[in-house]
């Protein structure tokens, strides 16, 4: 998207972003995105891979959740992929999010448009051209 489009995204009003820092660096990041309310989406979730398995996702997680749902919302829901972290659909699961549906998409490999370095997800095989 381009940077018009995702200033707008980031200043609204109904989007919430939050940055989980330790030692004043950035480890985790959290955007709630409560622009079709009383549905919100989280946008985006994760901590850095080495913060992974050690209850730093779960505590992020703890606290989307209690933000959500003590406003009233009525569905919580997200999109993952194949190019997430190998254990994200399980992590999701065990935090009571169920699966809705199941898509297949056909886009571009993100690593060969120059989207994504080379070496993200490395769990799935990169073709080259």
């Amino acid at each position: 998207m381009s940077d018009a489009e995702l200033s707008d995204i980031v200043h609204d009003p109904r989007v919430e972003i939050y940055a989980l820092e330790r030692d004043g660096e950035a480890k985790g990041l959290l955007e709630l995105d409560g622009r079709s309310w009383p549905d919100v989406e989280m946008a985006f979730f994760g901590v850095v891979p080495g913060l992974v398995g050690k209850g730093t996702g779960a505590m992020l997680m703890a606290f989307a959740l209690e933000r959500v749902w003590s406003r009233g919302a009525k569905r919580f829901w997200l999109h993952t992929c194949s190019l997430d972290h190998p254990r994200a659909l399980g992590f999701y699961l065990k935090w009571g999010f169920r699966p809705y549906g199941r898509g297949i998409e056909i886009a571009p490999d993100p690593r060969l448009t120059d989207d994504l370095p080379r070496d993200a997800a490395p769990q799935i095989p990169l073709i080259e051209p």
